[in-house]
């Protein structure tokens, strides 16, 4: 377990990350976005848990990502049905985080959605569920949300809400970090490579 000062220091950074990503200097999202996850999950990577998955993890994993990127569909449909001037939100958003460069597509797959799973779901929620946090899977999730603050998007925050409990209970549940993670990376090629959202 991390000390109070340096698990304060850890979130503190998280956040010091992403604003300077989103929002200080968004003209550099994908190089500054990519050195920031690497190193989240850089220092987050002896706490995880790691086991081989059982092909029903493996289902779950896939199955949840893509329950979630219908969920999202929906929910945007409904959103801008209600709330059309929110299209400008999802506009700037995908325009800033959306994969363009060759490299973009391999820092998205073997650094950011790692790099988010491993320090969010395991070091974040692991370290409330050791401090007997109560519902540390919410917690994780509300401190994943307020970190994606500065991209300046509603939607974002929802999602970041939505999808971090999801990927915090597969992984309390399965104890397995590969669960998670595949739910996670089938969810951001859905949302940001196969079938955008615009």
């Amino acid at each position: 377990m991390l000390t109070n000062k340096s698990f304060y220091f850890v979130l503190l950074l998280s956040h010091s990350l992403l604003f300077l990503s989103f929002y200080l200097f968004n003209d550099l999202f994908w190089p500054l976005f990519t050195l920031s996850l690497l190193l989240l999950g850089g220092i987050s990577f002896r706490k995880v848990k790691w086991k081989k998955p059982s092909p029903f993890q493996l289902l779950i994993g896939i199955l949840s990502g893509v329950f979630l990127y219908f969920v999202f569909l929906l929910g945007k449909t409904l959103m801008l049905a209600l709330f059309p001037q929110f299209i400008t939100q999802i506009e700037e958003l995908y325009t800033l985080v959306a994969p363009v460069k060759a490299w973009h597509y391999i820092s998205l797959v073997l650094i950011i959605i790692p790099g988010e799973e491993l320090f969010w779901r395991g070091l974040v929620q692991t370290e409330l569920k050791t401090r007997k946090i109560n519902y540390p899977i919410l917690i994780a999730a509300l401190l994943y949300m307020s970190a994606h603050l500065y991209a300046g998007a509603f939607l974002l925050l929802v999602a970041a809400l939505l999808a971090g409990s999801v990927w915090g209970y597969l992984y309390d549940r399965s104890g397995n970090m590969v669960v998670p993670l595949l739910s996670h990376l089938i969810f951001d090629l859905f949302l940001l490579v196969f079938f955008p959202l615009l």
